[in-house]
């Protein structure tokens, strides 16, 4: 987006043009309007319906890059909520957001904290977000244009913020991403000195495919850490720093899933996390498979989750080969469940003869704990990879195994 857009789509003209397209044709309305301005607006708005309604509703101003780097206004709201488990009411005057981009962590703030600071270092970006505040009705914020180093260069001594969330850009600028939170911008590792000294409480935003393990060791151990889910998603891992892991209400583990619009929060102390994983158990004639959240795998976090929240759950619940089998299904469970039609040890001519037999060209391969890549399983069944039919493969009593399902949820 160059400013003449935002000019464009600030003005009254501009405007009363989304409106009344808003729910007309994007490529049509590209030869109608001939306004570049206008028609990736509104193709951009509709977007928005599912990711952020309010930003729809309210017909902000969104740009391509900035909508694709930002968090969804479920995730936001789970994220900031889960948050003030560890803040008391007078730890919730100012926060911080380093990394504004489009606002949308911030606007989540701006519902819990009295006060909050935006900081983005792109000047046009500084002007969308607040424009967006603006229609968004979120007076209590505030946007600085500067670098995230320069706003805490310039920070007063001795003033503390009670928060600061920082969601740093994991791409170069050649477009290569990065996953070490040195590498990103800002360089996180180079921030956390000046932020210990100024902020109560740090969170800071990882990549989806960060470590946990590492998140300990290149924060501390006393940081909490979350992994967050959206619909069977993993979204974000966050690193929580300040807020005292194993103390109050502040686990050491939090794996957060939301599904279907429910957000499901598990806690987990450090001792349920490091306990040996459970041996793999007899299945016998289980009725039902049952896959977990990928959170709870993100997270590593399959074996306490069972122990933790499922221990009393009927069916005779048995792990094995990181899938849950039972002869019922629990009545709250965080993740997928599968009725088991058939089970077949891994023979690969046998199985793809019985798959042409029934006409089925294409499977959905699920695998964990196996020894064949989902390629190499689709190549010796002679099948293609996707379609209709679930099969999961894994090992079971002691042997490859593939199991066929129906899906039930």
């Amino acid at each position: 987006m160059e400013q003449t857009d935002f000019d464009i789509l600030v003005s009254d003209a501009g405007r009363k043009l989304v409106e009344r397209h808003i729910d007309g044709d994007p490529a049509r309305l590209a030869f109608t309007l001939r306004m570049p301005a206008v028609t990736q607006q509104i193709r951009m708005l509709r977007k928005c319906r599912s990711k952020l309604p309010s930003y729809y509703t309210a017909r902000c101003i969104v740009p391509p890059v900035a909508y694709e780097q930002a968090s969804s206004e479920a995730v936001a709201a789970a994220r900031t909520e889960g948050l003030l488990d560890g803040l008391a009411p007078d730890e919730r005057r100012l926060a911080v957001d380093l990394t504004c981009g489009l606002g949308v962590d911030s606007l989540a703030l701006s519902r819990a904290f009295e006060r909050v600071t935006a900081v983005e270092i792109d000047p046009l970006r500084t002007q969308v977000a607040q424009w967006n505040f603006r229609l968004l009705g979120a007076e209590n914020v505030g946007v600085v244009n500067a670098a995230a180093e320069d706003f805490l260069a310039a920070w007063p001594a001795g003033r503390m913020i009670d928060l600061v969330y920082v969601d740093p850009s994991r791409k170069k600028a050649d477009g290569k991403r990065v996953y070490s939170p040195g590498e990103s911008s800002p360089d996180i590792l180079k921030l956390l000195p000046p932020l210990r000294k100024i902020a109560r409480r740090v969170v800071v935003k990882l990549s989806p495919l960060f470590d946990v393990a590492e998140a300990y060791r290149v924060f501390g151990e006393d940081t909490c850490v979350e992994v967050i889910s959206l619909d069977g998603e993993c979204k974000e891992v966050l690193a929580k720093i300040g807020f005292g892991a194993g103390g109050g209400k502040t686990p050491y583990l939090r794996v957060t899933a939301i599904r279907r619009g429910r957000v499901l929060r598990y806690d987990f102390s450090r001792r349920a996390c490091e306990c040996d994983g459970a041996p793999a158990a007899d299945l016998g004639e289980a009725r039902f498979l049952l896959v977990p959240d990928v959170a709870f795998y993100k997270a590593r976090a399959v074996n306490a989750y069972v122990s933790e929240y499922l221990a009393d759950a009927p069916g005779a619940l048995r792990l094995s080969g990181e899938y849950l089998f039972s002869d019922e299904l629990p009545e709250e469970f965080a993740g997928k469940t599968y009725r088991i039609t058939f089970r077949h040890p891994y023979q690969p001519k046998e199985i793809g003869r019985l798959l042409r037999s029934r006409g089925i060209r294409r499977v959905n391969v699920h695998r964990r704990n196996f020894p064949f890549t989902s390629e190499q399983i689709g190549r010796a069944l002679g099948v293609e990879l996707g379609g209709s039919t679930d099969i999961f493969c894994t090992v079971a009593d002691g042997r490859p195994t593939v199991f066929f399902v129906g899906r039930i949820d």
